[in-house]
């Protein structure tokens, strides 16, 4: 492992871990169990590549899982985080790391190069958010400080919510401060809508205006409520479909623009008849309109299914397995879908 100081063409400088070796592949995955999956995953996408991410552990021992349906391999990613979430071009992996608030950092993994670039610790550090603006392709990593202050975890928490360009993190800006900011912000693909839940079970949409730069003018911004529930997610194309998981945790309400036509879908397809008392939870679309990733049977025997909507986005027509079938618990995932050509 070679420790190396890289600088942008702005004269950022980042610490990157050049890592030619030691991502770490699991023990016990046979190439049968993961040749497997790989097939089913490119067969659930029509044949597009897939690379997903996700927690699984436990919270002493947490990893951060990658598969990618290039090879077919399931690592171990060189450092543990939260919230992992994958760019829209599906070559970079960030997630929170650091467990005191002033060694919380966002960490940022190259799917294609293996390197590792830490950007700066402290206070404010938890990722909420990564969106590309489709204008400009600039990539802008959104924070909080969720959890900073030792709320429990069903108290919203963060109070501003900052972003910086992936390229220029000490170029921080305030994004929104009119509410108190939970940890459930995802974007349309044009960057004018958003999920947010800025109270427990308060779920909404937040319809953003922009000033001349660029930035969010919150005063002419909007934040609506759509009901209750948890773990929201916003279509990442721009259809401006939103759902949240209800409280049964065995459907989600799924709703078209500004939560017109809302409808129940059933989410708990891939439970057996051993696992009917159980449920779902950590419901999160992937980078691609027709998947959603979550965790099913919740437990400590949890593991990562990803479906596909049919055309009305009313039902899941099919579930995939993401996650090794037998292994420690699984939590967070995205998933990012290589775009049709």
């Amino acid at each position: 492992m070679i420790r190396l100081l890289r600088r942008n063409s702005i004269g950022a400088t980042f610490s990157v871990m050049a890592l030619t070796l030691g991502l770490v592949l699991n023990v016990g995955l046979t190439a049968t169990e993961t040749d497997t999956r790989k097939k089913e995953l490119i067969e659930l996408t029509g044949g597009r590549r897939v690379k997903a991410v996700w927690n699984q552990g436990t919270e002493k021992d947490m990893k951060l899982k990658f598969l990618d349906t290039k090879d077919g391999v399931e690592i171990d990613l060189p450092f543990s985080g939260s919230a992992p979430l994958i760019t829209a071009d599906g070559f970079h992996v960030l997630a929170s790391t650091g467990k005191a608030p002033a060694d919380r950092r966002v960490k940022m993994y190259d799917t294609e190069t293996k390197k590792v670039t830490e950007f700066p610790a402290g206070p404010g550090n938890n990722l909420l958010a990564v969106w590309t603006d489709p204008k400009t392709k600039k990539t802008w990593v959104y924070v909080n400080e969720s959890g900073d202050k030792g709320e429990p975890w069903n108290v919203p928490g963060g109070g501003k919510i900052l972003r910086f360009p992936v390229d220029k993190p000490e170029a921080r800006e305030l994004f929104w401060d009119r509410t108190s900011s939970h940890i459930y912000l995802m974007f349309s693909a044009d960057g004018t809508r958003a999920c947010f839940e800025p109270s427990w079970s308060n779920i909404g949409q937040l319809k953003l205006e922009f000033d001349a730069e660029g930035k969010v003018d919150q005063a002419k911004s909007t934040y609506k409520t759509f009901g209750g529930g948890c773990f929201p997610s916003m279509a990442p194309d721009n259809s401006y479909r939103l759902f949240r998981l209800d409280g049964d945790h065995r459907s989600i309400s799924m709703c078209d623009a500004d939560n017109a036509n809302v409808r129940k879908v059933v989410v708990t397809g891939m439970l057996t008849e051993a696992q009917k008392a159980n449920n779902t939870w950590l419901t999160r679309w992937s980078t691609d309109p027709r998947f959603i990733t979550l965790v099913a049977p919740a437990g400590a025997n949890a593991q990562i299914w990803m479906g596909q909507f049919d055309d009305g986005y009313s039902k899941i027509e099919k579930w995939v397995r993401v996650s090794a079938e037998k292994g420690p618990q699984c939590w967070q995932s995205q998933v990012w879908v290589e775009p049709k050509r």
